[in-house]
């Protein structure tokens, strides 16, 4: 089994932004996400879509993070 590698939120985020980009195009304006750390390792929240476009985009950058939480750890501290 093989450790999973950490990233802080905000490379979490970088990420999720530019592999979204890359397979869905450019960002939405307006559209929001924030990477924060839950009792599960980490999770991030994005704004509701305001357009079925927005929608489409939102459900497949939720999929990718899905994909992305089995691969990273949020590098934050523990207190």
């Amino acid at each position: 089994m093989s450790a999973r590698a950490f990233k802080t939120a905000d490379e979490l985020q970088d990420m999720i932004v530019e592999q979204a980009s890359i397979l869905h195009g450019p960002w939405p304006p307006g559209m929001t996400m924030f990477v924060f750390d839950d009792a599960y390792g980490w999770s991030a929240s994005i704004s509701r879509p305001m357009s079925e476009a927005d929608n489409f985009y939102r459900t497949c950058t939720l999929d990718l993070i899905g994909t992305l939480k089995v691969r990273y750890d949020l590098d934050a501290p523990h207190i």
